[in-house]
């Protein structure tokens, strides 16, 4: 009779030293993230496991991309790069964060419907029909001063 529950408390704690021997794997920021080296107390990404946590991601060409659409394409092309550095797709994206800034040329309100029209060319197309989890704020961005509208954070999950 004992040897049920005994079995059962075997794999539990056999899973559970399995999840608290995962090793943390951080990784830099890119240039395109940090263009000037500062250092900062932030990983561009950290590795958990199989799964990968980035932080949130700036369009490194804001200063050309004024409105937020082009921001948006701009952050995610930049991600879909760094992701292919990992071996990963936006097909392994699992949840995205979307920090909306408000645009001065709207009135200081966040412009959605220019998000969302930048992040439909990545999201839920023929090419890649994979659509993640998503939340999306409106936010003060602490980069607005030097022009950001957009800052989008995620998760993805390397199959085994």
């Amino acid at each position: 009779m004992t040897t049920k529950p005994l079995s059962l408390l075997a794999v539990v704690l056999i899973g559970s030293l399995t999840v608290s021997a995962q090793k943390l794997k951080q990784l830099p920021l890119p240039a395109s993230q940090n263009p000037t080296n500062a250092d900062i107390p932030v990983s561009g990404a950290v590795w958990a496991g199989n799964m990968l946590f980035v932080s949130g991601w700036l369009d490194p060409d804001m200063k050309t991309h004024t409105d937020t659409a082009s921001q948006t394409v701009g952050v995610l092309k930049d991600l879909q790069a760094f992701l292919a550095t990992q071996k990963l797709t936006l097909g392994d994206v699992a949840m995205v964060r979307v920090f909306l800034g408000g645009d001065p040329a709207r009135d200081g309100k966040a412009d959605t419907a220019g998000m969302t029209t930048g992040y439909r060319q990545f999201f839920g197309t023929k090419e890649q029909p994979h659509k993640p989890a998503r939340t999306t704020l409106q936010v003060v961005l602490p980069a607005a001063s030097r022009g950001a509208l957009v800052e989008i954070d995620l998760v993805a999950v390397r199959s085994k």
